[in-house]
């Protein structure tokens, strides 16, 4: 996946996440009673949506960046032994 492409899928995420926040905190500024009944819970989910993609982005990185360091450390294939030929001299 290239740069780009993942930086798309994570703000799209991120834009879904806070659609869904952005929600939740508007029915209960307009005063929805399903809401208001659970005031704590409303935001917490709403904390929780967020962080949970902004957290898969943290762990994608490290999972990325530790694929490429241990990739980078892989040594080389040793060479082909060189046989040599007995000389008719």
């Amino acid at each position: 996946m290239t740069v780009t492409g993942w930086l798309k899928a994570r703000s799209v995420e991120l834009g879904a996440s806070l659609c869904t926040a952005g929600v939740l905190v508007g029915g209960l500024a307009i005063g929805v009673p399903f809401l208001r009944e659970r005031i704590p819970e409303t935001f917490l989910y709403s904390f929780c949506c967020v962080s949970a993609v902004l957290l898969r982005a943290v762990i994608d990185l490290a999972v990325r960046a530790s694929v490429l360091a241990a990739r980078s450390l892989q040594s080389a294939p040793a060479p082909a032994a060189i046989r040599l030929k007995p000389s008719n001299a």
